[in-house]
């Protein structure tokens, strides 16, 4: 799949998480919540998942040169997603932000990767912007479901 995709896909990801954030906005339903919270939660680990890298070979000058992912690496990657299954049992507002700074840390992290600089400034650049992006839809949740209604 080439890269235009890759980005084209990435964008397309963003759409459940700016409709369920306008949508509970404008009507505070707990299904739209829910429903937040269970697409941020299964995009975070598909994205965990795909930062998994298998040694990769790369030829610079004639010089063939195997890149690999550290275990420590892998680890980190996965440690993220580890305590997800537990969210039922705290409150939403530390589950978002436990998520909204999920995000970050996988950013983060694949910043550190090898692979890194070997995608192209699209990628990267869209991949910075998804994250901002849904960091922010996190925060509006948060603010919304902790915000005090006037009294008339």
């Amino acid at each position: 799949m080439s890269t235009f995709h890759h980005v084209k896909l990435g964008y397309l990801g963003l759409l459940p998480f700016l409709l369920l954030t306008g949508g509970y906005f404008l009507t505070e339903a707990d299904w739209l919540l829910q429903s937040f919270i269970i697409y941020s939660i299964s995009i975070l680990s598909f994205v965990a998942g795909s930062l998994w890298q298998p040694a990769t070979k790369t030829s610079v000058k004639g010089e063939t040169k195997t890149i690999s992912q550290s275990h420590t690496q892998a680890w980190l990657v996965v440690l993220v997603t580890l305590p997800l299954p537990l969210s039922v049992f705290v409150a939403e507002s530390v589950v978002l932000i436990c998520l909204a700074l999920s995000f970050v840390w996988l950013l983060a992290l694949q910043k550190r990767l090898a692979s890194w600089p070997e995608m192209t400034p699209d990628y990267q650049q869209m991949r910075g912007k998804i994250t901002a992006v849904v960091f922010v839809c996190h925060l509006f949740m948060l603010a919304q479901i902790n915000h005090t209604p006037e009294l008339v």
